[in-house]
């Protein structure tokens, strides 16, 4: 038999144990979510790279400008995580999820990717050239991205006075057609020669594998880091604005800065207008037909600050700013749309 002592000793080595236990079991977790982590942001760059060169490749196969390839065949690519899940959130009955997905998507595209990409090109090395220079920096490229933005602006009122209805979603996606229809006016006559070099088929097929390797990859990120901040015990909030808003652009954003480093700044800069464009008409106008759409005014307030990210973007583009300044200017931007999120949703 024990005595009154000896056993409460025992009882209280049996608790330290369960204790040290349950932090090495808490460390080796971390350490698992970091390795995952830190191996599926190889392979989103690496699949970034191989998703750009096919791009280009398919681009120079067909004499299209790659910005164009960017805009279209690149943006709704890179674009499809988001338009799944707010599908499925809209039959789901989660508008707030459709909204936020979408405008966190225009911000985080605007505040990092972009920002990256004004960063890359300080050095002449990663700025555009030939056919994609001159599309990007043309009036009627920068009109029109501009004022499709500019008309987000009418959507989030919609959105405000009486939510989107199935009729505002059918004038959604005829505006995201009218988009494309323009851009591809607009690409038309700066055509480059065409290089046949491989096999189409190999090309679209590379295209396709780095696609769902880019998509997989950053699922899994997001699943790992979230992991490791409740490990961590950090809220479920904080992990939602930040990891999850980020996680869900990341395909987007890992392509922008591949491009702009093998300086493919036409798909770079194509990708992300495609991006804007398709999470604001297609992504929503989808949802809406689905089932309409009825707004929080928090969420109306975060879509404004959003589309004004997103024209700000557009307005410095077009000065002669140093492009670190602009960088940073949209950064910190972006910045503040997030603690303003916190300030409101906390």
């Amino acid at each position: 038999m024990f005595s009154a002592p000896a056993f409460i000793l025992c009882k209280k080595s049996g608790g330290a144990n369960k204790s040290r236990r349950r932090t090495l079991e808490q460390a080796l977790m971390i350490f698992i979510y970091l390795a995952v982590s830190l191996i599926c942001f190889f392979a989103v760059f690496k699949s970034a790279d191989v998703l750009v060169s096919s791009s280009a490749a398919i681009a120079s196969h067909f004499g299209i400008p790659p910005v164009f390839i960017g805009v279209v065949l690149v943006g709704i690519g890179t674009s499809a995580p988001e338009i799944f899940v707010t599908v499925i959130a809209s039959f789901s009955g989660h508008p707030g999820i459709v909204l936020g997905n979408a405008t966190g998507s225009i911000a985080a595209n605007t505040g990092i990717a972009m920002a990256f990409i004004f960063w890359l090109i300080e050095g002449n090395r990663h700025k555009a050239t030939g056919a994609d220079a001159e599309v990007i920096q043309s009036a009627r490229f920068f009109a029109l991205n501009f004022t499709f933005l500019a008309l987000g602006a009418f959507v989030m009122m919609f959105a405000f006075a009486g939510g989107i209805s199935r009729l505002s979603a059918l004038l959604l996606l005829g505006l995201i057609a009218l988009y494309f229809f323009l851009t591809a006016k607009i690409t038309k006559k700066y055509i480059i020669p065409k290089i046949r070099n491989g096999n189409l088929t190999v090309r679209f097929l590379r295209f396709a594998e780095a696609l769902a390797a880019l998509i997989i990859s950053s699922k899994i990120i997001v699943w790992a880091v979230s992991a490791f901040a409740a490990e961590l015990g950090i809220s479920e909030f904080i992990i939602a604005v930040t990891v999850v808003a980020v996680g869900t652009s990341l395909p987007e954003i890992a392509t922008s800065i591949s491009a702009t480093r093998q300086g493919e700044l036409g798909i770079a800069v194509g990708e992300l207008v495609g991006s804007q464009a398709l999470n604001l008409y297609f992504l929503l106008g989808v949802s809406a037909l689905v089932k309409p759409i009825q707004i929080d005014n928090s969420y109306f307030v975060f879509g404004w600050m959003a589309l004004l990210l997103g024209e700000l973007c557009f307005l410095i583009w077009m000065k002669k700013i140093p492009s670190r300044v602009k960088a940073a200017l949209l950064f910190v931007t972006y910045c503040i749309y997030i603690f303003m999120n916190f300030r409101v949703m906390a």
